[in-house]
């Protein structure tokens, strides 16, 4: 809506806001067949702006073991150098989220050219469609290469902030870490826990305030499971597993529109009233 249209409509959308139903999905990928991409629940991140040599399919369930060697199946990437591989759900845009699964890195990429570059996994909210996976607006952990360690990492949409914070975590190869990320738009706070899940040690559960992010810049409709390589000089594919997995979208945001409609009429009521009393005083 154009600013100069807002005046008419202002008294018809102030008390309009959008609601959102809460979604959740939980999948251990017990339900598919080994070997095959885990539709219709899943789409792949691979199909979303395809990068340079995107395979399609990107990820595919295989036969693993859990952490105590019990037999399971899980999602794995596809063994091919590429910006993004993995799943990813639609979900409402809401106020909370939370998104965790249960992670196992098998293999870094050879080449990592920052901490951000090259990552074995990453679980994330996303705004779909905007970008590649790999650069889209997004908020998640991930399993960098070039560290190896689990950091939490922002990129802003809409102008909003980036960031890129290590969680002071080693994500070792062969180690299963079930990794959990809460976030609230409306106070731009992450909740990272990760947990050793052999021993059941928490090793961090951590609370981060992003400033200067506003839930506008923070409208995530999608999840998403997905590594990738972005560096020029990687040969070699991050590998790893992931499942049982559990996401929320809940709450309701203002959408954008009325949000801007709002602060509209609030500033015409202020002027109503300083031109009243300006009226009073002469």
């Amino acid at each position: 809506m154009r600013l100069r249209n807002i005046v008419v409509v202002v008294a018809v959308c102030l008390i309009s806001a959008g609601t959102m139903q809460g979604g959740t999905i939980t999948d251990n990928f017990s339900g598919y067949a080994v070997g095959t991409f885990p539709s219709p629940t899943w789409q792949d991140v691979g199909t979303v702006l395809p990068g340079p040599g995107q395979p399609v399919p990107s990820a595919l369930v295989v036969s693993t073991t859990d952490a105590f060697g019990n037999p399971i199946q899980a999602l794995g990437l596809v063994d091919q150098v590429s910006y993004s591989r993995g799943i990813y759900a639609t979900t409402p845009v809401s106020s909370n989220y939370t998104l965790s699964a249960d992670i196992r890195i098998d293999q870094y990429s050879n080449a990592p050219s920052a901490p951000s570059s090259d990552w074995a996994m990453q679980l994330t909210f996303a705004e779909a469609g905007v970008d590649n996976f790999a650069f889209t607006p997004q908020a998640g952990i991930y399993a960098s290469s070039l560290t190896g360690d689990w950091r939490l990492f922002l990129i802003g949409g809409a102008g909003g902030p980036d960031a890129d914070i290590d969680l002071g975590v080693p994500a070792n190869i062969g180690t299963w870490y079930q990794v959990q990320l809460n976030f609230d738009s409306l106070d731009a706070t992450f909740q990272s826990k990760i947990t050793d899940i052999l021993t059941g040690t928490v090793l961090v559960d951590q609370t981060n305030t992003i400033a200067g992010l506003t839930p506008a810049e923070a409208a995530y409709n999608s999840i998403a499971f997905f590594g990738g390589e972005t560096s020029p000089g990687s040969t070699v594919a991050d590998q790893a597993v992931v499942t049982n997995i559990n996401t929320s979208a809940t709450g309701t945001v203002p959408e954008p529109p009325t949000a801007l409609l709002i602060a509209i009429a609030v500033g015409f009521v202020a002027l109503g009233q300083f031109r009243r009393a300006l009226a009073q005083r002469c």
